[in-house]
């Protein structure tokens, strides 16, 4: 559960889904049945795709659009511009939907409360992430790299994370830490470590 699902749980909101959208997020191309991913753009946005039964009678549509508003806009107030748009917000057929943009990873981490970097190694570095792991070749499981490969890997990104949702990638992984499920595409991830860990993947 991210930080911002307990902060909603604490505040008494009594639809569970509610308090699941804000620790779930997509892709830009609405998943055909329920689910949640996360999508990286090229430009470095980063977009939350949710689609969830809403179908209790005391399951309340207006209120659930209203507090994903207000999360919004408390969060845009709180670092002076728009860094998040809410594209989508839709209660139809027993099954809701929201769609929401964030400007860059940094403000899709802070939102929620958790771990979500995008950029190249010595940023990640800089920012105070450590980067003494092993990650594993996607190609080859027994072609590795470590932290000073890693740093020297300038065209490639790499996303540091600790949220389980999947997220798909504006490239292809190329490596990856042991606690990563990738697609055959190489272009979906999924953490599937434990809650004291992170993910890295390496991809271009």
């Amino acid at each position: 559960m991210s930080k911002k699902m307990m902060k909603l749980a604490k505040m008494g909101i009594g639809c569970l889904l509610l308090l699941g959208l804000f620790g779930l997020c997509g892709c830009e191309s609405a998943p055909a049945e329920e689910g949640t991913t996360v999508s990286i753009g090229k430009d470095g946005s980063v977009t939350c795709y949710i689609v969830e039964k809403f179908d209790k009678p005391y399951y309340d549509g207006e209120e659930m659009k209203q507090m994903v508003l207000s999360e919004v806009a408390d969060y845009n107030k709180s670092v002076g511009g728009s860094s998040i748009s809410v594209d989508k917000v839709l209660v139809e057929d027993g099954l809701a939907t929201v769609l929401l943009k964030f400007a860059t990873a940094k403000d899709y981490a802070d939102f929620h409360g958790n771990t979500f970097f995008v950029g190249t190694a010595k940023e990640a570095q800089e920012a105070g992430y450590d980067l003494n792991t092993v990650l594993s070749s996607t190609e080859d499981e027994l072609e590795t790299i470590g932290m000073s490969d890693m740093l020297a890997m300038e065209e490639y990104r790499i996303l540091v994370t600790d949220m389980k949702e999947p997220v798909t990638l504006n490239g292809k992984a190329a490596y990856v830490s042991d606690n990563t499920i990738y697609s055959t595409s190489l272009r979906t991830v999924v953490f599937g470590g434990e809650a004291d860990e992170m993910a890295y993947v390496m991809y271009r």
